[in-house]
């Protein structure tokens, strides 16, 4: 479970971690600001806050996990680094400026991956209705986190997979979104409370900071190199643009073989969007063999994947 500080002129608004299998270590990427309001971190003022705060420039910060200390440089509000771990299954890691704490968290990987889930979040995962700007941005910003709702069947169909009990071994999940980083503590508190797997969030450092289809693409990229011989399961939903994210990514890879297959939660029930994913499924399967599945309900997704093989 995550911790916040009390109030410091200078808070971490999100971190990120990614376990290196090999090498009992992880890498850490923080994003910092100045001037920020935190009493509680998920708040409606503590997003106002984190959503006008400004980037901390300069001065370093220093990152702990167990007796391990390093003192990494902040840059235009980033850090980021290596740091050894006592054991990947359980390790906590703190942020400090200034001998203040600001941000504690434990976190809980598998030891070994064989594969890796990239999830998105909103409605693949999290109720947020994308389709709808004024729903989207309601939901995201002034809907308490304790109201918030999964999408039908997900926290249990996850934790099965991250069990290893689906016969398709043990994945490690990366929950990629396109949400700013300020953000990040209400979506971990949605994640915690609705017990999904134990993963790494990845968000956009801001609301400017590029678009979502180059946030997504890149992010995809970078997981990939991370983990280069682990295959990838990718989830998303037809809201947006992952159905054409997902496509261009699999058309770009040289063995496409790496994708296991594409799941998208079908939430517009239109048509023509349903059209284009079948066209796309078609597509897929034919020229790179990487099933594409769209659902609404989550019987008829495990009925999808155990017909594509990807479920025993």
């Amino acid at each position: 479970m995550f911790q916040v500080s009390s109030l410091w002129a200078v808070d971490l608004l999100d971190l990120r971690v990614f376990p290196l299998f090999d090498k009992s270590s992880v890498v850490f990427e923080g994003v910092i600001v100045s001037n920020s309001y935190k009493p509680e971190g998920t708040g409606l003022r503590a997003k106002i806050s984190g959503l006008r705060s400004k980037w901390l420039n300069s001065g370093k910060v220093t990152v702990e996990s167990g007796d391990q200390k390093i003192a990494v440089a902040i840059k235009d509000g980033e850090f980021s680094g290596i740091i050894q771990v006592a054991s990947l299954a359980s390790f906590s890691i703190s942020v400090s400026h200034d001998s203040k704490n600001l941000y504690s968290e434990n976190f809980s990987f598998p030891t070994n991956a064989d594969f890796i889930i990239v999830s998105d979040i909103d409605d693949t995962i999290l109720i947020t209705e994308v389709t709808n700007r004024l729903k989207m941005a309601y939901n995201s910003m002034f809907k308490d986190v304790d109201e918030r709702k999964a999408v039908g069947g997900t926290p249990d169909f996850y934790r099965e997979i991250g069990e290893g009990s689906t016969g398709m071994g043990k994945p490690h999940f990366v929950y990629l979104s396109s949400s700013p980083a300020f953000l990040s503590r209400s979506l971990k508190k949605f994640l915690i409370r609705n017990k999904f797997p134990p993963g790494t969030l990845v968000l956009k450092k801001s609301l400017t900071s590029g678009d979502h289809d180059h946030h997504k693409t890149g992010w995809l990229k970078r997981i990939l190199e991370k983990y280069n011989k682990k295959p990838m399961l990718l989830f998303g939903d037809s809201g947006e643009k992952d159905p054409f994210i997902y496509r261009s990514f699999v058309e770009n890879k040289e063995d496409a073989s790496q994708v296991k297959g594409i799941i998208i939660h079908e939430v517009t029930a239109r048509n023509e969007k349903i059209e284009s994913l079948r066209e796309f499924r078609n597509f897929l399967l034919e020229k790179f063999k990487v099933p594409l599945i769209y659902w609404n309900k989550i019987d008829d997704l495990k009925k999808g994947m155990r017909e594509d093989g990807l479920l025993k």
